[in-house]
């Protein structure tokens, strides 16, 4: 069991001669130190009882009634914290402690509400501030947890989020849904923000969800080769909803666009040769030059009223663009490994199921750097901050002048190389 002591900060007087209470409390090694609220003189403390002693009927009221009593009270949620962590498997820590004695973001409210009214609150709330398809990502969030609730008949509670839960929701996810290990990571990742969100407004105060853990892992990058990306784009399809998804994505390889900015894009957005477009996710202002590739696909649609291309839902893109690539031969199969539950797994398919709008931002991103662009200038266009994402881009870029190297130097016979060398001697001589 803890032990809870209170005494008398030692070096700190003030000018009456008062000291400050604390309270220590030890738990398993972890000493946590919480200051009262009050000041008495030494010569009225009790360091055996630890209390405030009555003044002398000649002295002013020292208030030691109301200052034992708070003591008192401050015990009680002291020892109840430790009680509660230690039934709901609660690690306890020195922020979990003070959170809970004093709180002091304020009292918890008290409420009927369920896990889900409060993250109904949460997403309504995110709206105003969060892009579309973050709001979408909150809602696959709910769901899980919604079928998580139903599947496995452990009801969500605000209040019991603690490592039984996260074991629990981490089994479902791996066995019963056979998640992918970044999809339980993001999960993870949207329940942290949610529960910061939550005790930032003091409906909850256990902070044992700030040390869940998910790992995420780098995904194999799939993207077209200058040599498919030419072929689909010259490819002439006798399906005009096929023509116009193809152009769609084209436009996104040629430019680094991604989906929800190019279903925004507007007539206004483009001139002197630039797109100057509000980027939907990172809320900036970005300029895209448009090269030759790009240019030819807006005066194809010049004619269209209002708008500078046709309009296509990102689902209905995603799907198309999978046929596009068929029927243009995009078939060789691809080789990638992705990881559930920390196990690798791997697969091979044709290219063509692999292809989704992301595919194009990746598409722009490689060739560019293949063709030797400046990568400063890449992330200027595609609005990325950090090198970090575009190491993968670059690694991919180095595999690539390899196998150039094999294809062409290397394909020469040595015999040949020889005898070129011998028949130049041969002359000289």
């Amino acid at each position: 069991m803890a032990n809870i002591h209170f005494y008398l900060q030692s070096g700190k007087v003030n000018k009456k001669g008062q000291q400050p209470i604390i309270m220590r409390i030890t738990q398993q090694y972890i000493r946590t130190i919480i200051f009262v609220g009050h000041v008495v003189k030494p010569k009225h403390w009790s360091q055996t009882n630890e209390k405030v002693l009555k003044q002398r009927e000649d002295e002013p009221d020292n208030n030691y009634i109301a200052i034992n009593e708070r003591l008192s009270l401050l015990k009680e949620k002291a020892e109840r914290a430790i009680n509660d962590a230690l039934r709901d498997e609660i690690v306890i820590t020195e922020a979990y402690l003070k959170n809970a004695i004093i709180n002091p973001a304020g009292k918890q409210r008290k409420t009927n509400r369920t896990f889900f009214d409060v993250l109904d609150e949460y997403i309504e709330s995110s709206k105003a501030i969060k892009a579309e398809r973050t709001i979408v990502c909150y809602g696959t969030f709910k769901n899980f947890l919604l079928d998580f609730e139903k599947d496995t008949k452990n009801k969500v509670d605000l209040h019991a989020i603690n490592y039984k839960f996260f074991d629990t929701l981490r089994t479902y996810a791996f066995i019963k849904r056979k998640a992918k290990d970044n999809y339980f990571a993001k999960i993870i990742s949207t329940l942290k923000a949610f529960l910061t969100w939550c005790q930032k407004r003091g409906y909850i105060k256990d902070l044992t969800y700030k040390d869940f853990k998910a790992t995420e892992r780098e995904k194999d990058v799939i993207y077209l080769t200058m040599e498919e990306l030419m072929t689909l784009y010259n490819f002439q399809f006798t399906s005009y909803k096929r023509t116009r998804a193809r152009d769609l994505f084209c436009f996104m390889c040629f430019t680094g666009m991604r989906v929800s900015d190019l279903q925004n894009l507007k007539r206004e957005h483009i001139r002197d040769g630039q797109i100057f477009k509000n980027i939907v996710k990172t809320h900036k202002t970005e300029v895209i030059p448009l090269n030759q590739y790009g240019k030819a696909i807006l005066a194809k649609y010049e004619d269209l009223e209002n708008k500078p291309l046709p309009k296509l839902s990102a689902q209905k893109i995603n799907d198309h663009i999978k046929e596009c690539c068929e029927e243009a031969g995009i078939t060789d199969l691809v080789n990638y490994v992705d990881y559930s539950g920390g196990k690798a797994r791997e697969h091979s398919e044709p290219k063509y199921k692999l292809i989704t709008n992301h595919t194009a931002r990746k598409t722009f991103i490689t060739n560019s750097i293949m063709l030797g662009m400046n990568t400063k200038t890449i992330k200027e266009i595609t609005g990325h901050k950090k090198d970090s994402v575009f190491n993968k881009y670059v690694k991919i870029s180095e595999e690539f002048k390899k196998l150039e190297m094999e294809r062409t130097w290397d394909s020469i016979p040595m015999e040949v190389k020889k005898s070129g060398k011998s028949q130049k001697k041969k002359t000289k001589e």
